[in-house]
């Protein structure tokens, strides 16, 4: 009986102090993490994805978007969770996520906004715009 006292309290304390790598919800993803640039290229819409990349930057009101990017385009990302949000200090830190790509249609202004966060003319801009986004529902912290 003590013996398995003993294992009892040794399974609660490894399990206890397991360190956590991810936020969000379990990693699911099986397959190999896109880059930015394979994901916007090959259109991959609607269907769970792991990407990676640099975190070019990062909402400073409340952390409830950021931009990720690789050596040749961008992508602004959003939280299904509003719980979960991106540190600014993660800026310029390659990071991977679980979610999906989907796009959005937005007005004039918040289009321009948009340009403007990830460093483009806003000049050719006027009317509506769909965009493309990234909906995170994993971040992964040791990849």
């Amino acid at each position: 009986m003590k013996s398995l006292l003993i294992v009892l309290i040794v399974i609660c304390f490894f399990s206890c102090t397991e360190k956590k790598t991810f936020l969000g919800k379990q990693p699911s993803y099986e397959g190999n993490a896109l880059t930015v640039s394979e994901l916007l290229n090959k259109k991959i819409k609607q269907t769970h994805i792991r990407i990676t990349g640099t975190i070019y930057e990062v909402c400073k009101a409340e952390g409830c978007w950021f931009i990720l990017q690789d050596k040749e385009q961008k992508l602004r990302c959003i939280f299904d969770n509003p719980s979960i949000t991106m540190n600014v200090s993660n800026k310029n830190k390659r990071m991977s996520f679980e979610g999906i790509l989907t796009d959005e249609i937005v007005d004039e202004s918040t289009a321009r906004e948009y340009a403007q966060q990830v460093g483009e003319s806003t000049t050719d801009i006027s009317g509506k715009k769909r965009i493309q986004l990234f909906v995170v529902s994993t971040i992964l912290l040791d990849e």
